[in-house]
């Protein structure tokens, strides 16, 4: 699938989840042969989203994909939450984790890896706690972190 395609569905696809109250967190879009799947991570406010938020956003996702013709030999959709193992690598992503605690790796792979809970988040830094206190970290400088179970 080109790049191109995949800007094309999610700006197709932006302003009706947010409409609806949610965030694409991530989307992938693949083909085997003639069959397209198009799969959408959202965020939802305080958490989720739940399984029948997924069924009503997929309606209406695909209410919208229908009135094109991008996937005229059709497609199959999915829609759900980011999920637990997906890791953390946007300011967006931290900011709907925080609160959880998080294993943290650097760019810089001389440094130790750290566990830590998100306290907040700006655009381009992030800020945890450990048990020696509170500190930030440029986002620029963490490659991804994991939410620890």
């Amino acid at each position: 699938m080109t790049d191109a395609l995949k800007q094309q569905v999610m700006d197709l696809v932006t302003a009706p989840l947010t409409a609806e109250g949610y965030e694409l967190a991530d989307m992938a879009l693949s083909r085997y042969h003639t069959n397209v799947l198009l799969r959408l991570y959202v965020y939802a406010k305080g958490g989720g989203p739940t399984l029948e938020q997924c069924a009503h956003l997929s309606r209406v996702i695909g209410d919208v994909i229908d009135g094109t013709d991008l996937f005229e030999q059709g497609y199959t959709l999915e829609v759900s939450s980011p999920g637990l193992e997906r890791p953390l690598t946007t300011a967006r992503d931290y900011t709907y984790r925080i609160g959880e605690t998080v294993r943290i790796e650097f760019v810089d792979r001389k440094r130790k890896k750290q566990t830590a809970e998100i306290l907040g988040v700006t655009e381009d830094r992030v800020e945890f706690r450990d048990e020696n206190g509170s500190f930030s970290i440029p986002l620029s400088e963490i490659e991804r972190a994991r939410i620890v179970f």
